[in-house]
């Protein structure tokens, strides 16, 4: 049994709640020993047995939760805008949600209003964006977006992370998830 250290540099780390959910990622490959992630200095020490994992496959899990290797090269800054453009035209079951909206739209509603507080640049909020937006067209319902960057409303609720999801049902907040969202808790919570 080979064990090997890696240290990972890591670009997009931009909050501390991104390490758990490097750590989580990286962690659920057979094979990896040990993880611990630094964001003052934006890496991951991963302990691992190369009979059974390649630095390859722990990198592509770094990658399927949105952030990126510092040695690897990417696509440029002008064809991720483009992808982020095209993203948005698929958004019809999740609306964006305002300040000035807030009230009328969730708070004043009757009916259960479930709210996504995240950030366009939060990695961990892209890759479960996919998975909100298929419970919103499940669902049919009342499913909007709050971005923390451009809004002050989040404050009120504590929003100490993102992604966090709240349900809101006659102006009062129900349930909130947070961390490592699920959606079928989401569901659980709404049915």
């Amino acid at each position: 049994m080979t064990a090997i250290e890696k240290r990972i540099p890591i670009t997009r780390m931009d909050c501390p709640t991104c390490i758990p959910t490097l750590e989580k990622a990286v962690s659920d490959l057979d094979g990896v020993e040990e993880v611990n992630g630094n964001y003052i200095y934006k890496y991951l020490k991963v302990i691992y047995n190369s009979e059974k994992v390649t630095l390859e496959k722990i990198e592509r899990a770094i990658e399927d939760v949105g952030y990126q290797v510092a040695y690897k090269e990417y696509p440029s800054v002008v064809s991720r805008l483009i992808n982020l453009f095209r993203k948005d035209e698929r958004d019809e079951g999740v609306k964006p949600l305002s300040d000035q909206d807030f009230a009328g739209k969730v708070l004043h509603s009757s009916k259960p209003v479930v709210v996504l507080f995240s950030s366009r640049m939060c990695p961990s909020c892209q890759v479960f964006k996919p998975s909100f937006e298929e419970l919103a067209e499940e669902r049919k319902g009342k499913f909007y977006e709050m971005d923390i960057s451009t809004t002050e409303t989040w404050r009120k609720f504590d929003v100490m992370s993102i992604p966090t999801v709240i349900i809101f049902k006659d102006g009062k907040a129900l349930d909130k998830f947070t961390a490592t969202l699920k959606t079928d808790d989401i569901k659980k919570a709404l049915y």
